[in-house]
């Protein structure tokens, strides 16, 4: 029976306490936030046989003796049969298991204890008495590996190496956090690093074993120094991913009796794995597998060893400190049992444990909700928006046209969606800030899609989520957008035609206000009139409306009593609650009951009908696929007023016709409904020319009353009630502002929506609004800038989430936003900046990059840290020096400090002064070799050639801070002395500056020693204390910058009643370029580095080899002298000079080059002689003779030359 409570996310979760007794499950324990309650796992010692050293688990299984149970240490009872086989999705390698099962063992068990047995034992039970039971002990085995397993092989045949990086689109929850990338080592090692630039290697686990509170999370399946480099073992991988989940569950849920269904993993084999130092004919090697796996919210590692393939020699390791287990690094952590025990033990896991070989542990410590899997398996279900997006209009480009356009119902304070789906069932939804449009978006699933956005746009916090959110709901704006021509009727029926006519129209009877149709639908709307009281006019009572598309729609409404509108759809009456803004969409319509009660058909057409007065109102508008195919009372829509009065046989009446014409005309429209006798068919309305003859004075009076309005005026005077006429003015005039607002435009704004940054570089952009007296709205900011003619300057001064948009009005007060979205790069150089993976900091408009790409061996979230030959960690009781990196070997060990191992080299050494410049001497294990570790600077085997960055080493000043400081009572100097010094000396915990150590990723300067100098002065005491300046920028950049803030705050947070802190006085701080006399690149005495200021990195020494010394392809050496260049040859040129800067030919290219010449001209000769001796004697003769004559200008043209010259010019 397993006890659960509800976890911190509202899911049901272990809970600390489980029923043990007599259960065959297994105890779980509940995943604490501290490494202080052990997470949930598989585990415990199955036998009690321990193998000799170098021997192998099958070597000593024959004097190995069952236990008397088999039992989980602190875990309950393990499952005793052997695991299922990995069930595979098709096409997918199949991951299976076998079981190997060593028979034999005898066990005897107590009655009424916990009981393991297998499949074909014997059980004898008495009630009350003891049970002895044959029972075999399950070995697992390997999932299978390999090529044919379809993993992917990855090896270096180096002494380290790591994995490509793994980075699961889901994230992969451990501990308290949902990791991003992962990779694993050839030392049995998954490790979860903070970035993509931060990798080690580190061949030595701590002997203490985790704490939870590594720099660098993991899982440990073998940890411990392995050595690939002689061409002995690899390592396999394979990763599968699904939203639909894997078989790889199967495992988890039978051993730990929990649902699961895996949706990511990893398969690890290091296969033949060899110790450190490794030979060629090495066969003492380990095969192993780790399987991480997680369903999205919580993860597991499945750690499975070789049944006898685990063989190292752990009697020749120099520190047999093999860890098996994990830590989050954020205090979650387990240390396997096994670690614990002697070497004999802990370097034998495949003879260990219920299930001998096998370990599971839950790696997360709280179950969440992952945001990114929801996100992720709803992309997986949609379809492409080419299936599903035809004939969806754009947005509304302002809020006042989206509220009056009747297809977009409010439906919140500032989105606005579609009335009704498309045939598709699609929709379109518009999100408005103040009254611009900000965005809109198209949707599948009509109104259901707003948790989707949700999860992808605001949940997950990375933006290539919503990028991919939008791939699948493609971004809208309102071009194209065309507002509704609306065309209606008020008061005694005063008519606007949708061509924009005003008349008047006092028929009595049923009315054809519209007809329409296309290819596919068709739409009428009539009116009906009644005899307003007792007055020669009428108005509307009642209003049907008829759709027809691939269903028919039917809509009447019809006036009540008390200015109530009752409403049939499809002849059924609807009740309405009269609440403001209630909507009901029924198949085909969506009606809403405001101010009016309106009517969308089809999402498309929009009849809005009001009650004033006892007379009914009408609004219609169409969809433009309407427009020249209009007849009724309405008009014909061709955007030409003059044929509106076109009658029903195609004739038309003058537009300025008199009213007894227009009368007739409208007549024309009646439907004849009445019957014969009805005095309908008698009635005659009075006109307005009658009403102002026969009193001239009183139309005079309501004419001024009514501001000129003819509507208003008519029907004051028709009924006598002038407050009728006024509600007919506000009606018609209302109708006319809705017109203009739906025809008023924002202007568009032109100029590129993103803005990425280096640092604090200052970045301008220009942007344009076009439109009638558009211009845009100024924001003023200490980082943000934007004029009114659009000019925008962004200087980056922190990471402070802000959010902008760019904002620009026209004349007719209709504005229009585009939204700015900014990426920042921290990085510490610009080539290291990867635009394409960024973070968005809350719901910001601004975005900051996830990871930098580090080059040249620098590390840390902004590639700030240089190369540091700390960072992999050195062989356990080696210190490490941040300059020449990893001490000496301990005594009687052999090594580079980072490896080291049992010495075969005897009586070998290294060779006095083999090691130049601090550089440390160590022979290699195998081959004796000497070998130097040297320090950064330098590049070369013996430590001699310079070229490398270094951090210089300076003899820096310190920041001096004077703090004035009243108490509120009496208090001797020493009480303030002694408040002070204990407040400085807590300086580096307290929380301003805590915060600064996490932004900067660097530790704060930390206080010197210096004794507190108290001046007294009352009640007033004047406190002087000093910092230390380093090398790094942000340290530089606090003292000078942030410390007075960070005092002042951390001591009067800290202050107690007696006393507070004044004023304060800060002398000038040291400014970069005034250090840069304290940072001298002379520290090895190698000329000509040259000091370098690089933002966090902060003072750095390089070389001019870096910096491009040697021209034309030159190699540089960095010698004590100073850099200095080798010339090499290339194409035909020979470089010379201190830094091959002169270009000339060299001699045997110039040689090649004059023989080449030579050879060619010989050629031309030979072929020009060749033509001379084919010519005909009499033409050498005329040659020769040419020539003689050139050559003694004193002679004559002779005879024969001048035949010669005559034959030429007449052949």
């Amino acid at each position: 029976m397993l006890e659960t409570t509800l976890g911190p996310w509202g899911v049901p979760g272990p809970s600390t306490a489980a029923a043990v007794s007599s259960s065959p499950l297994p105890s779980l324990h509940s995943p604490a936030e501290e490494a202080t309650t052990a997470p949930l796992s598989l585990l415990g010692v199955g036998a009690t046989g321990v193998a000799a050293a170098g021997q192998t688990a099958t070597e000593s299984a024959t004097d190995t003796t069952s236990p008397a149970s088999i039992g989980y240490q602190n875990m309950g009872q393990a499952a005793s049969t052997s695991p299922p086989a990995f069930q595979t999705s098709p096409g997918a390698p199949a991951w299976k298991e076998k079981t190997a099962i060593s028979t034999g063992s005898t066990t005897a068990t107590a009655a009424g204890s916990t009981m393991a047995s297998t499949t074909g034992s014997t059980t004898a039970t008495t009630a009350g008495h003891s049970t002895a039971t044959t029972a075999t002990t399950p070995a697992t085995s390997l999932y299978p590996f390999g090529v044919e397993a379809g993993d992917q092989e990855y090896v270096r045949r180096m002494v380290d190496f790591n994995s490509p990086l793994f980075k699961p689109e889901i994230g992969f929850p451990f501990g308290k956090s949902l990791r991003d990338v992962l990779y694993f080592t050839d030392n049995g090692q998954i490790i979860f690093p903070p970035t993509d630039n931060y990798v080690p290697t580190n061949p030595n686990p701590p002997p203490w074993g985790f704490t939870g509170r590594e720099s660098l999370p993991m899982v440990a399946a073998f940890w411990d120094d392995a050595d690939f480099s002689k061409g002995v073992g690899t390592t396999w991988y394979q990763v599968r991913a699904t939203r639909s989940g894997l078989a790889e569950s199967t495992k988890i849920e039978k051993y730990l009796k929990i649902p699961y269904v895996a949706k990511w993993t990893l398969k690890v084999t290091w296969e033949k794995a060899p110790a450190y130092p490794s030979r060629r004919d090495d066969t003492q090697t380990s095969t192993y597998q780790a399987v991480l796996s997680t369903d999205g919210s919580r993860s597991f590692a499945l750690l499975l060893y070789q049944d006898g393939g685990m063989r190292w020699d752990y009697s020749r390791l120099a520190a047999a400190n093999v860890l098996i287990g994990f830590s989050s690094g954020n205090g979650y952590a387990q240390n396997n049992e096994l670690t614990k025990e002697p070497p004999a033990v802990k370097y034998r896991p495949d003879q260990h444990s219920n299930v001998r070989g096998l370990w599971i542990y839950r790696l997360d410590s709280r179950s969440r909700v992952n945001y990114r899997l929801q996100c992720l398996a709803w992309l997986d279900m949609e379809p492409a928006p080419a299936t599903w997006n035809s004939q969806l209009p754009p947005c509304p480009c302002s809020r006042p046209q989206a509220e009056l356009d009747p297809r977009y119902p409010d439906s919140s304070v500032r989105m606005l969606r579609t009335a009704s789906p498309s045939p598709a069932g699609a929709g379109v939804r518009c999100l408005y800030q103040g009254g611009s449009l900000l965005e809109g978006w198209q949707e599948r699933a009509w109104n259901t899609e707003l948790e989707a956005f949700d999860w992808c746009c605001r949940r997950v916090g990375k933006p290539l989520f919503c990028a991919r959110f939008a791939e699948k709901r493609p971004r809208v704006d309102c071009e194209g957008y065309v507002p509704p021509t609306p065309a209606g009727a008020f008061g005694d029926p005063h008519i606007t035609t949708l061509d924009g006519l005003t008349y008047t129209f006092n028929g009595l009877g049923d009315f054809v206000l519209l007809l329409a149709s296309d290819a596919r639908t068709s739409f009428v709307l009539h009116g009906r009139t009644a005899q307003t009281g007792m007055a020669h006019a009428t108005n509307f009572v009642a209003f049907a409306a008829q759709y027809i598309s691939k269903t028919t729609t039917t809509v009447e409404w019809t006036l009540g009593s008390q200015d109530d509108i009752h409403v049939l759809l499809n002849n059924e009456t609807i009740q309405f609650s009269y609440s403001q803004g209630e909507q009901d969409l029924f198949p085909g319509v969506l009606l809403v009951n405001s101010s009016s009660v309106t009517a969308v058909l089809d999402g498309s057409v929009a009849v809005s009908v009001s009650a004033t007065s006892g007379i009914l109102s009408v609004v219609c508008s169409l969809p433009d696929w309407y427009r020249s195919s209009t007849s009724g009372l309405l008009g014909v829509w061709d955007h030409d007023p003059a044929d509106d009065f076109q009658m029903p046989n195609g004739t038309s009446i003058p537009v300025n016709s008199s009213e007894e014409e227009i009368y007739s005309y409208g007549m024309t429209c009646n439907l004849f409904t009445q019957p014969l006798d009805s005095p309908a068919l008698n009635f005659t309305p009075f006109f307005l020319s009658r009403l102002r003859q026969e009193n001239e004075s009183q139309y005079e009076l309501v004419a001024s009353q009514c501001h000129g309005s003819k509507e208003c005026i008519f029907d004051s005077l028709s009924t006598g009630n002038l407050a009728l006429g006024l509600a007919t003015q506000s009606l018609a005039a209302d109708f006319q502002q809705r017109k203009t607002a739906l025809n008023a435009f924002p202007p568009i704004i032109t100029g590129d929506a993103s803005i990425t940054a280096f640092r604090t570089q200052k970045v301008t952009r220009q942007y344009h609004a076009l439109g009638e007296g558009a211009r845009f709205i100024p924001h003023l900011s200490p980082e943000l800038n934007i004029s009114e003619n659009g000019t925008l300057i962004w200087e980056p001064r922190r990471t402070a989430p802000f959010t902008v948009s760019l904002e620009a009005v026209g004349s007719n007060n209709v504005s229009a936003l585009l939204q700015l979205r900014f990426t920042l790069c921290r990085c510490s150089r610009s080539q290291d900046c990867d635009y394409s993976n960024t973070v968005t900091l809350g719901e910001s408009s601004l975005q900051v990059l996830a990871a930098c790409r580090c080059e040249s061996g620098y590390s840390g979230a902004l590639c700030q840290t240089p190369p540091d030959p700390c960072s992999q960690g050195c062989f356990p009781g080696v210190g490490c020096d941040p300059s020449s990196g990893c001490g000496p070997c301990p005594a009687g060990l052999t090594g580079d400090g980072e490896h080291c191992c049992g010495s075969a080299c005897g009586y070998h050494s290294c060779p006095e002064g083999y090691c130049s410049n601090g550089g440390r001497c160590h022979l290699h294990p195998i081959t004796c070799a000497p070998t130097c570790s040297c320090p950064p600077a330098f590049t070369d085997q013996h430590c001699l050639v310079a070229g490398g960055d270094f951090q210089p080493l300076p003899s820096l000043p310190r920041r001096s801070i004077q703090m004035m400081i009243r108490t509120l009572q009496n208090a001797t100097a020493e009480e303030v002395n002694s408040t002070v010094c204990h407040w400085r000396g807590g300086l580096r915990a307290g929380h301003t500056l805590a915060h600064w150590q996490h932004e900067a990723a660097a530790a704060p300067p930390a206080p010197l020693s210096f004794p507190c100098r108290t001046d007294s002065d009352g009640f007033t005491f004047v406190v002087v204390s000093e910092f230390a300046y380093d090398s790094r920028g942000t340290v530089i950049r606090f003292l000078n910058e942030e410390l007075p803030a960070a005092i002042t705050g951390a001591f009067n947070g800290q202050r107690r009643r007696r006393r507070e802190a004044g004023c304060c006085c800060f002398p000038s701080p040291v400014t970069v370029d005034e250090l840069r006399d304290y940072f001298p690149c002379s520290l090895y005495g190698y000329k000509g580095y040259q000091l370098h200021y690089m933002g966090t990195i902060g003072f750095i020494c390089i070389s001019p080899c870096k910096m491009g010394f040697c021209q034309h392809g030159g190699q540089c050496q960095h010698l004590p002298e100073g850099p200095m260049c080798r010339c090499l040859p290339f194409s035909i040129y020979s470089p010379a000079g201190p830094r091959c800067e002169w270009l000339a030919i060299s001699l045997a290219a110039f040689l090649g080059i004059l023989l080449g010449a030579l050879a060619l001209l010989c050629l031309l000769f030979q072929g020009q002689a060749a033509a001379f001796w084919g010519l005909g004697g009499f033409w050498r003769r005329c040659f020769f003779e040419c020539v003689f004559m050139l050559g003694d200008q004193s002679r004559r043209i002779s005879p024969f030359l001048r035949t010669c010259r005559d034959t030429w010019d007449h052949p």
